[in-house]
């Protein structure tokens, strides 16, 4: 006999013991049964309703969680400023484009070192500094060096590394141009007009003397550019140097005529040749003269090394990233003169700015910096002290840099 099957009682109708038993068994559990049609209506209607009210609930409190962010100070979306002149503005920096630019000669040896910085991509514009071949540098096997023996052991590589070294700033790229090159990067606008002081004459392997260039006004072709900068002139390193200068001066020049510097450059697609064309569209600087003989040796000014550096890297590239300390540069007098020095002086205290702007108002007084990180302490000790400068720690200040300064009105009373 199963489960469901009951006895039935003698003498009652059919079904009715059934009847008596189904509500002995509902009393007997509660009363927790139902008649099947209606559990059946309870699951068809109940269980979709409630699933309805959790997801409506769910995305109540999804639009209230989203309108909790939106109505946060945190949260709320602001306008950008673009305005470099309004409070607030701040912007990251774009390094300083530069190039070592190696010249090689007839013979493959050193005839030219030219450090080039780009002063705006937009507008143009630099500096070229010309770096004499027989300068006497650390970074060779032996101890000292002249930087022509160094290209010849090492090639561009290794002259690259040492001249980065020597100037304390890394390049954007290195180039070599050989006499075909610099001739195809001078055809669009040779000859060259240049300016001779004396008649520089060469001396032939038998003894015979040809005037190569004469004295007075001279236009060299393309193909004599490098012979006219590499021209040794008894030994007169330093005038060799200077003619180099005029080469630099003179051929920009010509690129720069008609105001289209594209067509008077080759069109071919390389890094010197932008290079170039940025240069000639603005005014440009030809350092020639920065390195002097005393007792036989090219010597320098360490004062004057330091500040062309300073003046024609704003933002360098660092030798090894990590070693100086970052820093966010604000301007909270509201005039922007106070920029540049500001810049010149983080940089000599040995910080690199990659952050500029201006602080949120113009009424800043005095000059701190400020510092987020504790272990960065010890450096914002050392900038202020060098910039003359508070020293401030705050958990909340921006971490895009190591380190905060904020310009004050007594900025140029502090550097006199």
């Amino acid at each position: 006999m199963t489960d469901f099957e009951r006895p039935r009682v003698p003498g009652s109708p059919t079904g009715a013991e059934d009847t008596v038993l189904d509500v002995e068994d509902r009393e007997r559990h509660g009363a927790s049964f139902l008649p099947i049609s209606r559990q059946a209506a309870l699951w068809r209607w109940g269980f979709p309703l409630v699933v309805l009210a959790i997801i409506v609930w769910s995305a109540v409190l999804l639009l209230g969680g989203l309108q909790t962010i939106l109505d946060s100070e945190e949260g709320r979306t602001r306008e950008a400023i673009t305005d470099p002149a309004a409070p607030g503005f701040e912007a990251f920096v774009e390094q300083t484009w530069s190039m070592l630019v190696v010249t090689e000669d007839e013979a493959g040896g050193l005839a030219q070192v030219a450090v080039v910085a780009v002063a705006d991509r937009e507008s143009g514009g630099g500096t070229v500094m010309l770096i004499p071949p027989e300068l006497v540098t650390a970074g060779c096997p032996t101890g000292v060096c002249r930087l022509d023996d160094v290209y010849r052991d090492g090639g561009v590589e290794a002259l690259h590394t040492v001249v980065a070294r020597r100037l304390d700033v890394e390049f954007t790229d290195a180039t070599l141009l050989t006499p075909p090159r610099w001739a195809t990067l001078v055809g669009p606008v040779a000859p060259i007009p240049v300016e001779v002081e004396h008649d520089l004459i060469e001396t032939g392997l038998d003894g015979t003397t040809v005037i190569r260039f004469p004295a007075g006004e001279v236009r060299v072709a393309a193909d004599d550019v490098v012979a006219f900068m590499a021209f040794s002139d008894d030994g007169a390193d330093q005038d060799r140097l200077q003619r180099q200068g005029i080469i630099w001066r003179s051929w920009l020049a010509q690129v720069r005529t008609g105001g289209n510097t594209a067509v008077n450059l080759p069109g071919i697609d390389l890094p010197v040749v932008e290079v170039a064309a940025t240069l000639a569209a603005g005014p440009t600087v030809v350092v020639d003269s920065l390195w002097s003989y005393s007792g036989g040796e090219l010597v320098v000014d360490p004062a004057h090394l330091e500040q062309r550096i300073l003046d024609m890297f704003p933002f360098p590239i660092p030798l090894q990233p990590g070693q100086r300390a970052t820093v966010r540069l604000l301007n909270g007098t509201g005039d922007p003169s106070f920029d540049a020095p500001a810049r010149k002086a983080v940089r000599k205290a040995g910080a690199d700015v990659i952050v500029v702007g201006n602080f949120r108002n113009d009424h800043v007084i005095q000059t701190r910096v400020v510092y987020r990180d504790p272990e960065m302490a010890a450096k914002a000790t050392a900038l202020a002290a060098a910039l003359g400068a508070r020293v401030i720690h705050d958990d909340m200040v921006s971490p895009v840099a190591d380190l905060t300064v904020l310009v004050g009105k007594d900025f140029h009373l502090l550097r006199g």
